[in-house]
């Protein structure tokens, strides 16, 4: 395993050091983690919240089938990471919480960053691994308990996944609690703003319905058909600025039919879809003790933002974020 790795590692359970027993990772209190195929698999069943495994199984059904490349382009990374760019990355240890194929894991290394750790709770993590192999470090582990030590961290992200988690301001406290003060947090969610017919029409099928519906009848028989009717629309919004949801339908306009589709089965296959309002997102951040906090609107239906661990933090010596944690589990 590579030292670095090792020696960021706790358990999820008691959070104190691991140690490598062959083919395992033990804490001292006898809590044992198996590691499969190179992968450090660091999650409890028992901590796992009420659907979490079924999202995860959800997507990990998608990325395993997606073609083993970079499903983003550095364009749309960048988007995604707004306003954070290489000179933010360049030397620094990165998390990215939720990961799924790496492609943004990919990236970061490209920016430069000395070593970017990579998790995931689903089967995902596997394919990535079989894309990157060794280029980041993989963990599967449980973005509510991370299996690291607080602090470690100088930057950290999560694109995308937060809105899928049972508790999403706690995913978010819990990824903050991991960077180090001065250090920056990045994260990218689903809106409530402008997302008013997925919220009333869409979702409501997708939680009563097309979520329990096996994963292939949804990706096969629902989300392709489904693209194949929005393709032609997609394409028609390059040519036309007014129309509704315009913005959106012209990113997804110049991406390839695959990616829509991806996007599409996303939206309908996942248990757990959270829509988050522009001031509640941005409460996340304050509730967590964040300072410089920038949150912008991205294609007008989701929210991006970046705060900075408060340097006071350390003088403190409690991290910000675990009182967001601590109020958000009460």
């Amino acid at each position: 395993m590579n030292p670095v790795l090792q020696e960021l590692l706790v358990c999820p359970i008691c959070r104190r050091k691991l140690s490598e027993d062959g083919d395992e990772l033990v804490c001292p209190e006898g809590n044992r983690f198996p590691i499969v195929r190179e992968i450090p698999r660091l999650f409890a069943d028992a901590l796992l919240a009420p659907g979490q495994k079924e999202t995860a199984a959800a997507f990990g059904y998608s990325w395993t089938r997606y073609p083993k490349q970079n499903p983003y382009t550095e364009e749309q990374w960048s988007d995604w990471v707004h306003p954070l760019g290489p000179d933010d990355f360049a030397g620094r240890l990165v998390l990215d919480a939720g990961c799924g194929l790496a492609g943004f894991a990919e990236y970061a290394r490209r920016w430069g960053a000395s070593e970017v750790v990579a998790v995931d709770l689903s089967e995902a993590i596997d394919a990535a691994h079989e894309r990157l192999g060794d280029e980041v470090d993989l963990v599967q582990a449980d973005l509510h308990h991370l299996p690291f030590r607080s602090g470690a961290f100088d930057l950290a992200y999560s694109i995308g996944v937060l809105h899928h988690l049972p508790e999403p301001e706690k995913g978010f406290a819990s990824v903050a609690k991991m960077v180090r003060p001065g250090g920056q947090m990045c994260a990218w969610v689903y809106g409530r703003e402008n997302n008013g017919w997925i919220i009333h029409i869409v979702d409501p099928l997708r939680k009563h319905l097309l979520a329990r519906l096996p994963k292939a009848i949804t990706k096969w028989a629902i989300s392709l058909p489904a693209t194949v009717v929005l393709w032609p629309i997609v394409k028609l919004a390059q040519r036309f600025k007014r129309i509704p949801y315009g913005e959106y339908l012209r990113w997804l306009g110049a991406r390839d039919f695959q990616f829509v589709h991806g996007v599409v089965f996303d939206h309908l296959v996942a248990p757990t879809s959270h829509y988050i309002r522009g001031e509640d997102f941005a409460a996340w951040f304050q509730r967590a003790g964040l300072i410089d906090v920038r949150i912008s609107a991205r294609n007008q239906n989701s929210w991006r933002g970046v705060g900075r661990v408060p340097e006071e933090a350390q003088l403190a010596g409690e991290h910000p974020a675990a009182r967001a944690d601590a109020a958000s589990s009460a």
